[in-house]
């Protein structure tokens, strides 16, 4: 069964642990999300953001995610990531799913607040957990923004000014985090994240956590994040299982590569859900 996040997410900042939101795109990468969560028997948010509606429809990927959910022990909620059009985060409700973030991190405070608004109206009346983001990133891409202007940590103030003005049950956050692959090592602003967390005290959401070492992920789980969105990286080791198939020898079958990718996907996912349960941080 799908729920939505709004109480899963509300534990997690009692508890101080976090749920891995992992990015999908098709029935393996569902697939092996949903054997990592089951054998942790963790709670697990799949994302699929509009970006990916090349590659199915809302409506084909909620039957998808909820025919695997049945088959699992374990919370599960669909989630839709990265949104920027209001007509399709509607849509993505419409056809089930159960979590839904409005992206308007890049507009004017106002702008963002007022479109969240909208977002806020639909998905409440609709039973639907909603996420919200501040701050400047590079986009999804991975690819820079040309505008340095934009890419700044989240306002503590403007994080009061829109939690205070509208309904969301997640905030993510700017903290030196990027989308994308990292060119140096990340390194978190624990102090904005403690400040912001002190100010809101709602659920925080880190983007970006590929290539974010293990001591500092703990370290901000501990400060207040309670979702962790991976992507990247299951993306690349998908990739590159598939590659090192190809490349071999043998006389392969498309479905021996999906499913040797899938294979990929659920190693890599694996670490993600330990920390999330039992984030120690390494001082």
């Amino acid at each position: 069964m799908l729920i939505n996040s709004r109480q899963l997410l509300k534990d997690c900042l009692s508890k101080k642990n976090a749920i891995p939101a992992f990015n999908i795109y098709n029935l393996e990468t569902a697939r092996a999300i949903l054997a990592v969560a089951a054998h942790y028997n963790s709670p697990v948010i799949l994302a699929f953001g509009e970006k990916y509606l090349d590659h199915a429809s809302f409506s084909v990927i909620h039957s998808l995610v909820e025919t695997l959910a049945n088959e699992v022990p374990c919370p599960v909620c669909l989630h839709l990531d990265h949104c920027k059009n209001l007509n399709n985060l509607k849509a993505a409700i419409d056809s089930g799913f159960t979590s839904v973030m409005y992206d308007g991190s890049l507009l004017p405070l106002e702008e963002n607040i007022s479109n969240l608004r909208i977002a806020a109206d639909y998905a409440v009346n609709s039973d639907v957990s909603l996420e919200a983001e501040l701050g400047g990133m590079n986009p999804e891409t991975g690819e820079s923004i040309e505008d340095k202007s934009l890419l700044r940590y989240t306002s503590v103030e403007e994080a009061v000014q829109l939690t205070e003005a509208v309904r969301i049950d997640s905030l993510a956050v700017s903290i030196g985090n990027a989308h994308g692959l990292y060119k140096d090592k990340p390194k978190l602003n624990f102090e904005r994240l403690a400040e912001i967390e002190s100010a809101v005290r709602l659920p925080l959401v880190l983007h970006g956590s590929t290539g974010i070492p293990d001591e500092q992920l703990a370290k901000a789980i501990k400060t207040g994040i309670c979702k962790i969105n991976v992507n990247t990286e299951l993306a690349i080791v998908a990739s590159n299982e598939a590659r090192r198939i190809l490349n071999s020898k043998n006389d392969v079958r498309f479905e021996t590569v999906m499913l040797k990718a899938e294979e990929a996907i659920r190693i890599a996912a694996a670490p993600y859900m330990d920390i999330c349960r039992n984030p120690i941080v390494k001082e």
